[in-house]
Parts: structure tokens; sequence; C-alpha cells
């Protein structure tokens, strides 16, 4: 078992999870929505289970009768494209970009310039 949160493995948890269980990494609360097999965001009110009472809050332990433990509920999610498009809209309005948002992206320009530059120092072409 994951944690739906961090994807930490869940070992010497006994099943089924009480309201108050929370992963040992991140403290989320695992008798959520988004770590039960019902969870789907884009189903009505973002569960499979039509019988389901509905849950504003899908990251927090709730009193769902209908809660089943999804094994495999971690989703890693890459970023990377969001902040890409938020760095251009920010120069396209002319706005300042968070500050951990900002060193992400100038991060990643730079690596991919000196990556750049090392296959033309490589193959000898001159810029």
């Amino acid at each position: 078992m994951q944690c739906w949160n961090c994807g930490a493995e869940l070992k010497n948890l006994l099943l089924p999870f009480s309201r108050y269980e929370e992963c040992s990494q991140c403290r989320a609360d695992l008798h959520a929505c988004r770590g039960c097999r019902h969870y789907h965001p884009t189903t009505a009110d973002a569960c499979r289970e039509d019988r389901a009472d509905f849950t504003l809050e899908k990251d927090k332990a709730n009193f769902c009768d209908f809660f089943t433990v999804h094994t495999k509920a971690y989703r890693h999610q890459d970023a990377t494209a969001a902040r890409k498009a938020r760095a251009t809209l920010a120069e396209i309005f002319g706005e300042q970009l968070p500050a951990e948002e900002a060193d992400s992206v100038q991060t990643t320009q730079t690596e991919a310039d000196r990556a750049l530059a090392e296959l033309k120092r490589l193959f000898g072409e001159s810029e």
C-alpha cells in the first residue's frame, strides 16, 4: 500500500483504516477520498460510488461507509509544463512569478542551456 499524498510505503497498518489514521511520512489523512478505490476526479462528486455522501474536501479524513483502500492511489504529478505556462503568462502580462516558481523555471532553463553548450562543445560547433 502507498500513501495517496506522498507515495510512501505503508506497512504495519491494520485494515480497515480508522478515520484518524495518518501517513507516517507526510501526516496526510489516509481515510480520505483521495485514498479510496472509488475516487475518480472526472466523475460526479469525484466518486464512482453513487450511494456515497458528498464530501467537499477530498484530501481530509471523512466518515464514508463506502471507503475502500486504493493500494496504488499515489499519482506522481510532473508540474514542469504548468510552471512553464505560468512563466509564459507572467512574461506576457508583465507580472512577477513567486520566488519559488521563478527559481525552478530559471534552473530548468539554465540546465538546458548548459546541456546545449556541452553538446555543441562535443560536436565542435561554435556559436
